[in-house]
């Protein structure tokens, strides 16, 4: 598969509706696991997080939701906030990419990243940043192997008694 045998299309209302509320739950039970969020507190914040960063849906300025495909074939979905974003004055941002489980492993996840590059540069946009929990080490070692750089880290350390 070559990355250029995929693309990435604007995402119909159906695949939003069939992805989003998933896609904060995953990323609200990574804060969770991480210790920094109650579970209890989980739904009311995927709420208010939607409202926030997508209080017109599909339509929400500034963002881009797209749906990655390989001949026709659906392979996985983004989520991008162009600069001008809030919080996001002169960079893109990757709030969201995932390769659809059963077609993990075939290098989906480079080729999303790099089709996004591409949109941007087309759109004018010159950096793209994104989080990444640190479990997640083989999104970590694609970042970094895609030529992303630590710019801040978060460390954490469980305290006992002894």
């Amino acid at each position: 598969m070559a990355a250029m045998d995929l693309i990435l299309r604007p995402m119909t209302q159906a695949e939003f509706e069939s992805v989003i509320d998933t896609a904060f739950a995953a990323f609200l039970a990574e804060l969770v696991a991480s210790g920094q969020m109650r579970a209890e507190d989980v739904s009311a914040e995927a709420r208010r997080r939607r409202d926030q960063n997508l209080p017109n849906g599909l339509d929400t300025e500034h963002m881009l939701l797209l749906t990655a495909e390989v001949a026709g074939d659906r392979v996985g979905w983004m989520w991008l906030a162009l600069p001008g974003a809030p919080g996001h004055a002169d960079t893109a941002w990757i709030y969201n990419i995932e390769v659809d489980e059963a077609k993990r492993g075939k290098g989906y996840g480079k080729a999303m990243m790099l089709a996004a590059e591409r949109e941007l540069v087309q759109r004018g946009v010159t950096k793209l940043g994104l989080n990444v929990f640190g479990s997640n080490r083989t999104a970590i070692g694609l970042y970094e192997r895609l030529g992303y750089e630590i710019i801040s880290q978060q460390m954490t350390k469980p305290l006992t008694a002894d």
